[in-house]
């Protein structure tokens, strides 16, 4: 993957909510360092520090050579989600209304742990962001986001954010659960992108 043509115009970190690289325009808080890493293909992962406001998400970020609608459309499809997100056994649509769906997860969190059913609630701004947040089941706590933020200029390409806190309460201490979700994050979007890489041209 080459990306040549895209030269840093930003100094520093980020100027307000934007920053520009070449012909293309970023609208999240990374750092040249971190840009670089996303062109060249890379996952990046950050975790929210300790004692700020927020609970302390892990955080991970890519870049795709597409649109963000079919990313969209692949990451809202429950069939398709247990092919690229680890430990998914199966997805299940409860309720569907037009901004949000009700959906069941069971999910193997570790080899080493039972099987755990849970329930969440999704929030949709099409083709831009999902929030969600656990309203039953096993888990103590599950939310996070999906973000996408389309690329101006040049080819399709999309940056995709996606967080996650999990609290599995008695059966993973916390610190075990973010070095879990360290690792599993960064599968998942590269997985996204692998099967988004492999979907016909329209």
């Amino acid at each position: 993957m080459k990306f040549s043509a895209l030269m840093f115009l930003a100094a520093g970190m980020v100027l307000g909510p934007t920053f520009f690289t070449g012909d293309r325009v970023f609208a999240s808080s990374f750092g040249d360092a971190e840009l670089g890493r996303l062109i060249r293909g890379e996952v990046i992962v950050r975790v929210d520090p300790p004692g700020s406001q927020k609970k302390e998400r892990v955080e991970a970020a890519i870049l795709i050579d597409a649109a963000a609608e079919p990313i969209w459309k692949l990451i809202n499809d429950c069939r398709q989600t247990p092919k690229f997100i680890p430990g998914l056994k199966s997805c299940r649509v409860l309720q569907q209304d037009e901004t949000w769906d009700l959906i069941e997860h069971r999910m193997q969190i570790s080899r080493l742990l039972p099987e755990v059913k849970y329930v969440f609630r999704a929030e949709y701004q099409r083709n831009k962001r999902i929030d969600f947040k656990r309203t039953s089941g096993d888990l103590k706590e599950f939310e996070g986001s999906w973000v996408l933020e389309s690329i101006s200029g040049g080819k399709p390409q999309t940056l995709v954010i996606y967080s996650l806190f999990l609290d599995a309460s008695v059966l993973l201490p916390q610190w075990a659960m973010q070095l879990l979700l360290r690792q599993d994050l960064p599968d998942v979007l590269l997985a996204l992108r692998n099967r988004i890489a492999t979907l016909p041209k329209e």
